[in-house]
């Protein structure tokens, strides 16, 4: 199996794509995944149900990503059942649909701070583990907004996107020479709760413009996140895979 013997971290694993992306991970045959969620109950759900269905080791961890202390403990936890960490999925976020007119500061700190610093924080807190190792495997989960901009979302949500784009590139450019690769995916709209706070209207207006005239499910973006977290990447670095069902071409 493509990730016998590698641990990996799942921020935001208890729903939607990252609880489809553990549950990739476990059946690829991974020696532990973490299920990193501020739903604490959801987290453990999810882990115990994905150990039924896999031959795996699945550990849930209650996280709030925006906090730096959460983030080295989570970490920690996983080092302390596992003894390392092989991939990151930054995955965790927020999308509420907020209008222009309602945007405040706090409300545009908190996406910040949730959608964008938290990948920085995860990010920093695996790396001095993967450089020891020469080995790491750093996947971002961005969104079509990053270059579009928000639909119906806070505004700050596609600015949140995009800047996780240059964070990866960041990551990419500085961390290749000790083995880590880092790469995102940007997903167009998925069936998963997180879209579906949208609203109809978005979600018919974008099955419309969309070549396949539906939206992905969060296991093909799971697929995806998959591919970059194994060696089947192993020449892919600071790219951007855009999953979007042919909504926007390139």
């Amino acid at each position: 199996m493509i990730l016998t013997g590698k641990v990996a971290i799942v921020t935001g694993g208890a729903q939607g794509i990252g609880r489809a992306t553990v549950d990739r991970f476990a059946e690829a045959g991974a020696a532990g995944v973490v299920v990193a969620d501020v739903q604490a109950p959801q987290a453990e759900a999810a882990a115990r149900e994905i150990m039924e269905k896999h031959a795996a080791a699945v550990l849930p961890v209650p996280t709030d990503v925006s906090e730096p202390e959460q983030v080295e403990a989570l970490v920690r936890a996983t080092i302390e059942r596992f003894g390392q960490v092989d991939i990151l999925v930054n995955n965790a976020g927020i999308c509420p649909a907020v209008a222009w007119d309602d945007v405040t500061l706090e409300s545009w700190n908190r996406l910040l701070a949730i959608n964008l610093t938290s990948m920085f924080l995860c990010t920093r807190a695996v790396i001095p583990g993967m450089k020891s190792r020469h080995y790491g495997r750093i996947v971002y989960v961005s969104s079509e907004a990053a270059f579009d901009g928000s639909y119906v979302a806070h505004v700050a949500y596609g600015v949140t996107k995009a800047g996780i784009l240059a964070l990866m590139k960041s990551v990419a450019k500085g961390f290749a020479a000790d083995g880590i690769l880092a790469n995102a995916v940007a997903p167009g709209a998925v069936e998963t709760p997180l879209s579906e706070s949208l609203g109809p209207a978005f979600a018919t207006a974008f099955d419309q413009r969309t070549l396949l005239k539906r939206h992905a499910s969060a296991g093909e973006i799971a697929n995806a996140i998959l591919f970059l977290a194994s060696d089947l990447s192993s020449y892919v670095t600071g790219q951007v895979l855009r999953v979007n069902g042919g909504s926007d071409l390139t």
